[in-house]
């Protein structure tokens, strides 16, 4: 009897296939934590430390959980069966879409560092659980001729309420040395990049215990009554401190914001309050001073869309019918009215009805009832963040 095996570069070239960038990684996180009913996900960049942290303050996961989803590729998310066991759900808050895509959330962190310590606690039904702490080294997924089933990955399960010290930090790190020692002992020819990632893993000298107390929202905290999930990759990859910093002579927006400061809606009238909110601080010096470069004042604001030249206000109905109020230039208003879609010869459309609610700007100044001081911040926001995006509320 044949079977199939599993060559660990698998894990590494999936990774590489399905994330286009780090701003794509990131965007895939918050994703997730959005999928574990997080109030908050929020990320602080310490550059002079090469460290990137990730924490969300929602569901978390058990070990098993950890071992049964976090560590199992292919796991799917939207799909339900008698065999397969949807994510838990806050009972407490709004049922949630899931967004997070093709279970790629764990390899997206490949993509931003060689190297994560992962801590998470679970809450389920009103309880909080012990919290689990594990180490991983991309890199050795890189190594030609090994198998999956080869791999260890270091993992304990500590008392709830508290974090790791450096000596188990220490302990988990010489079980990945003991690991790839074994291996080399076969390997003789990886023998530079196997010790190149010793002294990487050897290097890892992250100790939470200290960093957590030094970063702002301690409603994220996993001390005490605290749950959610923690990412700690260092070192990270070069290429993050280009797609944050951009062309210093381009005032178009950098990778990362164009990916993320649009994540939730913060620009339409009355929009309901987003199900999670998103920071990214980043510490470009030892003072503790930093930017947080995905601000939502800095993306379109309700007092933008109030202030725009003309408002279309509606609903397409099952057959691509618009009816609705429109407005131009805040004087001229049509109540009631419709467009018709003439070509769609009264078929129903795929994705349904749905409301649409739009404000547009004139593109030359001697066209806009816009105050100059207005228009000009407001084309300058088109001009640096242009683009289309959708929000979908599922009621």
């Amino acid at each position: 009897m044949a079977k199939f095996k599993t060559s660990a570069r698998t894990l590494d070239l999936l990774g590489r296939q399905q994330i286009a960038g780090i701003p794509t990684a990131i965007n895939e996180l918050f994703k997730n934590a959005h999928d574990a009913y997080a109030d908050f996900a929020e990320i602080d960049y310490l550059r002079s430390q090469k460290l990137f942290i990730l924490r969300d303050n929602g569901l978390g996961m058990t070990e098993e959980d950890f071992e049964t989803r976090w560590l199992t590729l292919g796991t799917e998310s939207k799909v339900s069966s008698s065999a397969i066991t949807l994510p838990p759900i806050d009972e407490n808050k709004p049922l949630r879409e899931i967004t997070g895509e093709k279970g790629i959330g764990r390899l997206a962190i490949a993509s931003i560092g060689s190297q994560v310590l992962v801590l998470s606690r679970a809450k389920s039904y009103n309880s909080l659980n012990n919290t689990v702490v594990a180490l991983i080294n991309w890199r050795i997924f890189e190594l030609p001729g090994l198998s999956l089933d080869e791999i260890i990955i270091p993992l304990r399960n500590i008392q709830g309420g508290t974090l790791p010290d450096m000596t188990l930090i220490n302990n988990m790190k010489n079980e990945l040395v003991d690991t790839l020692k074994k291996i080399a002992k076969n390997k003789q020819a990886l023998e530079s990049i196997i010790t190149s990632i010793l002294d990487e893993i050897l290097s890892f000298n992250i100790n939470p215990s200290e960093i957590e107390n030094s970063l702002p929202n301690p409603s994220l905290s996993l001390l005490k009554n605290g749950h959610g999930t923690h990412f700690y990759i260092s070192p990270v990859n070069e290429m993050l401190d280009n797609d944050i910093d951009g062309d210093s002579n381009n005032t178009d927006a950098t990778k990362i914001e164009k990916m993320l400061v649009g994540f939730t809606n913060t620009m339409t009238p009355c929009h309901p309050k987003p199900q999670i909110e998103l920071a990214f601080r980043d510490y470009k010096t030892d003072n503790k001073t930093y930017k947080d470069i995905i601000n939502k004042d800095y993306f379109f604001t309700p007092e933008d869309f109030y202030t725009a030249d003309h408002h279309i206000e509606g609903m397409f109905d099952e057959y691509g019918q618009f009816k609705g109020k429109v407005t131009i230039y805040k004087e001229k208003e049509f109540q009631d009215h419709i467009i018709n879609w003439n070509g769609n010869n009264f078929r129903k459309t795929t994705c349904g009805p749905f409301n649409i609610d739009f404000a547009y700007v004139q593109g030359k100044s001697s066209q806009t009832i816009i105050g100059q001081e207005d228009y000009n911040r407001i084309i300058a926001k088109c001009d640096k963040y242009g683009g289309i995006y959708i929000y979908i509320r599922i009621i």
